[in-house]
């Protein structure tokens, strides 16, 4: 017999874009049997009444011009509690992230991220606390009017301060060049990109996040880009007491 823990995560596409979904229907067929498409959708009618047939574990999900409102579609998504939809947008792309979020999506995917990042995503959002999640959403259920609210949450405080001072660090470069690479990142912090993304996964673990658009997010909702600088030789200085390390930039 199966359990739950040998079944694939099923995914269900939707997207206007027939490029687009073949890019996602690969990316994620070769992720079998960890995951699998279920269905795939370019109308948010079909998807809809799709749905309703494959009853997909994740939904991944994205905004165009159609005649129903795709917010309106991501909440009758997510009425199932066993549904989850990740939210796909373009760095540059006008997506009312917020919204989206509130009204039950679980995380937003950037287009422009690694595909290990976008695999990683849909994994940990099906695996994701529903609790924890719908305190997220309620969270930033504000954050389309005001681009900064000031920290009161002593659980939140908690989270922070596990961060390290070149984790904080990373945050602020990710904050003020969103849409850099990670190389670039690193070159300019004077690490290797293997170290940016071991720092970025206990980032993520610390502070309950999926991805980099949910720590940029976060960073702007909760003040993390205000506190002071820590010295400029922090990151090559630690890096270089690592320098024996036989875990290091393998």
């Amino acid at each position: 017999m199966v359990t739950d823990q040998a079944k694939p995560i099923r995914v269900m596409l939707i997207d206007c874009r027939p490029l687009v979904l073949m890019g996602l229907h690969d990316l994620i067929s070769a992720r079998k049997p960890t995951m699998e498409v279920s269905g795939q959708a370019t109308t948010y009618t079909y998807a809809l009444d799709l749905a309703d047939q494959v009853r997909p574990d994740v939904v991944f999900f994205s905004f165009f011009p159609d005649a129903l409102d795709p917010l309106e579609v991501v909440a009758e998504l997510t009425r199932s509690a066993d549904m989850k939809v990740l939210v796909l947008k373009g760095l540059y792309e006008a997506v009312p992230v917020a919204q989206a979020i509130e009204v039950g999506a679980r995380g937003i995917v950037l287009a422009e991220d690694p595909t290990e990042s976008i695999i990683q995503a849909i994994i940990n959002v099906h695996h994701r606390d529903i609790g924890r999640d719908r305190a997220w959403a309620g969270g930033l259920s504000g954050y389309a009017a005001t681009a900064r609210i000031p920290l009161k949450c002593n659980q939140e405080q908690a989270k922070q301060a596990k961060l390290t001072l070149r984790e904080r660090e990373l945050i602020r470069a990710i904050v003020e060049e969103p849409s850099a690479k990670y190389m670039s990142i690193a070159e300019r912090l004077g690490i290797s990109e293997h170290t940016v993304h071991n720092h970025l996964s206990s980032i993520y673990q610390k502070l309950d996040l999926i991805n980099r658009m949910d720590l940029l997010m976060y960073a702007l909702k909760h003040g993390l880009t205000s506190s002071d600088e820590p010295p400029e030789s922090t990151w090559v200085e630690l890096d270089r007491n690592q320098s024996h390390s036989p875990l290091r930039d393998a």
